[in-house]
């Protein structure tokens, strides 16, 4: 990683980095597109408060990692480190998660959970992930962004909850 995009970041998101075991596969993803996800996302969150609309970037923040994550893993052989990584990083997660959530209950025009009820794998996990990323990216409208969202959050969640003291 060059200094020049270190420099760039705020101490937290410079700190989190720098203890990311998966650092080389996050920087890859262009931080402008991040940013202008998230400024998209946060610009539409009109009638949310100034700190919900930083969990939502906070939230984005948090997909995107996991996002590369996947996609650099092999669900067969996981590594305790990576999965203990990913998963701390989805538990400190929660808080913007939750707050995301109450506001969006009353979000008129907010859409219900696309997720199904069962998840039959860590591999089907992976492929329902990146699938509904690729969804939320082609997405234009805000609540249906939203609940995109949140529900690729709980995907993580649900990987969290599955890996758990993964040995």
């Amino acid at each position: 990683m060059s200094n020049n995009f270190l420099d760039r970041l705020d101490d937290d998101t410079r700190e989190r980095l720098l203890r990311n075991p998966f650092r080389e596969f996050v920087t890859e993803y262009p931080l402008e597109e991040i940013r202008a996800i998230q400024a998209e996302m946060a610009d539409a969150a009109s009638h949310f408060s100034e700190s919900e609309r930083e969990a939502l970037r906070g939230i984005m923040g948090f997909t995107v990692e996991f996002l590369y994550y996947l996609k650099r893993t092999d669900m067969d052989s996981l590594d305790p480190y990576g999965v203990e990584y990913v998963n701390e990083s989805t538990v400190s997660g929660l808080e913007f998660f939750i707050a995301v959530c109450q506001v969006y209950r009353i979000t008129v025009g907010r859409v219900g959970s696309r997720l199904p009820r069962s998840v039959p794998s860590l591999t089907a996990l992976k492929d329902q992930f990146i699938a509904m990323y690729q969804s939320f990216l082609q997405e234009t409208t805000f609540e249906k962004k939203c609940g995109l969202l949140l529900d690729l959050f709980k995907l993580q969640i649900v990987f969290a909850g599955l890996t758990y003291d993964w040995e």
